[in-house]
């Protein structure tokens, strides 16, 4: 195919995409257009929203997960209002708690916050304007619904962009422990002989199952405010320290996703601490290793010929490019893009990477950059007190695994019990496992590519 039949092609799949994308706004707003809203017409954007989600209020628009599967059709932009129109909410109720003695928020019960809109330059300045914008009248609004909202609801569907754990499928685990059935075996039909001898009967076959055991971990991060914060700064503050102890759940996940081990001492020589969250379950790289499915790149940078090699080793189960991802760290994604197969317009096309400085696939398998694809392992894919100078490379089918959330995110904060304390504490909790089919000789669904120069 030359460069003239890729661009058809390309345009092509261009106008299908925004045929689809229209046909998905169209179906949103019939949607949207049923009983449960009572907003009507309008093109901006909050408006947008209102519709999007059917919510006749901005009371319901705070009571939307955004990241329900209902709403899967809706533009990612107003989801993203909608979490930041939660965020200044939550914003404004922390510093009504915490700094001006409203009623605190105890367990999973909110307290009771009068006056929200006018208690701080963050409500009066930032909050309110835009609950006008979303057609909120604003007067005297709160009183009335806002203690029906939990603190923590915005935060329990908190999304951040963790490419690794958005690979695999998520279950939401009703109980801890929880067990996903599973077929681990399959039947095939059998030649039925032409008598009537019963004797001829063949034996009924059933496929095997088995089951996967989702165990909730723990994972906490905490952080301290000291009292003297003034309201002015405390909404800088707060907004940071919150945005934080979120993201500190999620670096947490995507480290043990590449290099959790939970075995008595970790593969990896500098994680000791009994504490660390690379001890919450086993990752992909250990279930590689510990399978022996491996590809020694013997000191050399990547190759198309090592990264098949890989995909060879997967058997079966790495026949379908849609299921599998290359997951790297930036050091090898820019080894990915010298690959002579992808650089030149000769070999590549249009989408070359001299043309485009970009990759986001190879032999049609997505790529995922990840800082935590360790570049300190040695030749055997550790780390190790010393020869820690190669990196490694990971191809996973990410059908075979699975994200259990047991607890969302949660954040509370809460003044320090300690008489010498005076100072508040801002925590974030999850529970959920990574968990992925038991890997053997006749199941590798993920391949660690190691000793890359």
């Amino acid at each position: 195919m030359d460069a003239k039949e890729i661009r058809a092609l390309e345009d092509r799949v261009a106008r299908a995409e925004n045929a689809a994308r229209k046909s998905e706004e169209n179906t949103a707003a019939l949607i949207a257009s049923g009983s449960r809203t009572s907003v009507s017409g309008g093109s901006s954007d909050e408006q947008r929203c209102l519709r999007y989600f059917g919510a006749a209020s901005v009371k319901q628009l705070l009571e939307t997960n955004t990241g329900d599967p209902r709403y899967k059709h809706v533009p990612e932009e107003l989801k993203g209002m909608v979490r930041e129109l939660k965020s200044d909410f939550d914003i404004s109720r922390l510093t009504q708690q915490l700094f001006h003695g409203e009623q605190r928020d105890v367990g999973d019960m909110a307290g009771h916050v009068k006056g929200i809109l006018d208690g701080s330059y963050h409500a009066k300045h930032v909050l309110a304007p835009k609950m006008k914008a979303f057609g909120s009248t604003v007067s005297g609004a709160g009183d009335e619904w806002v203690p029906t909202m939990v603190s923590s609801q915005f935060i329990e569907e908190f999304e951040l962009d963790r490419q690794v754990v958005d690979q695999f499928k998520t279950i939401n685990m009703p109980s801890s422990p929880f067990d996903v059935p599973i077929q681990n075996s399959v039947t095939q039909a059998r030649i039925q002989p032409e008598s009537c001898d019963p004797a001829d009967n063949l034996a009924a076959a059933n496929f095997g199952t088995s089951k996967l055991t989702l165990q909730a971990t723990k994972l906490v991060e905490t952080m301290c405010l000291p009292e003297e914060l003034n309201e002015d700064s405390a909404v800088q503050i707060l907004s940071l320290c919150r945005t934080e102890v979120s993201t500190a759940q999620a670096r947490a996940w995507e480290a043990a996703i590449m290099n959790g081990d939970t075995t008595g001492t970790h593969m990896d020589s500098d994680v000791t601490a009994a504490s660390d969250a690379r001890k919450a379950w086993k990752g992909l790289r250990k279930l590689a290793l510990a399978n022996s499915a491996t590809v020694n790149f013997s000191a050399a940078a990547v190759s198309v010929a090592n990264l098949r090699a890989m995909r060879t080793a997967m058997g079966k189960f790495g026949v379908s490019e849609r299921n599998l991802t290359w997951i790297v760290s930036s050091k090898i994604y820019n080894q990915f893009l010298a690959l002579p197969e992808v650089s030149t317009v000769e070999k590549f096309g249009p989408n070359a990477t001299i043309l485009r400085g970009a990759l986001a696939a190879l032999d049609g398998i997505p790529i995922v950059i990840s800082e935590y694809a360790r570049d300190d392992l040695t030749a055997a894919g550790v780390n190790a007190a010393s020869l820690s100078t190669f990196a490694s490379v990971m191809l996973v089918n990410r059908s075979r695994f699975m994200w259990g959330v047991r607890r969302p995110i949660r954040v509370r904060a809460t003044m320090d019990p300690t008489p010498p304390g005076d100072r508040w504490l801002l925590a974030s909790w999850w529970r959920g496992d990574f968990k992925g089919m038991p890997q053997s000789a006749t199941e590798v669904s993920v391949v660690l590519g190691r000793n890359v120069l």
